[in-house]
């Protein structure tokens, strides 16, 4: 195939087979479902607050575990929204670490 004068050189299917298989290892961030509950939000929630944080502070997973004193496993599960590994009240723990004023309003 042609694109732009070039010869376009697509992955033999042994090399697509490799490229699935490490993928396959690979978990990007989970989403929260449309039927979520109350508690599930919130949890979503500060999970969120504390990946805003380490965004703005431009801090490594190892620069905010060391912060929170947890392990960096810990960090990357919270920071991929592994709600199910937590409950509500370690991740407001690990906020107000980084949030000492934090204030909690429930609507």
């Amino acid at each position: 195939m042609l694109l732009g004068g070039l010869v376009a050189k697509f992955p033999s299917e042994q090399e697509l087979k490799l490229i699935r298989k490490k993928m396959a290892c690979v978990k990007g961030s989970e989403g929260l479902s449309p039927d979520a509950s109350p508690l599930d939000r919130a949890k979503y929630d500060v999970c969120e607050q504390i990946l805003v944080f380490m965004k703005k502070k431009k801090m490594t997973q190892r620069e905010l575990a060391e912060v929170l004193g947890t392990s960096e496993t810990r960090v990357s599960e919270i920071i991929h929204y592994r709600i199910q590994k937590f409950t509500l009240d370690r991740l407001i723990t690990f906020l107000q670490m980084i949030k000492p004023m934090l204030t909690l309003k429930i609507a």
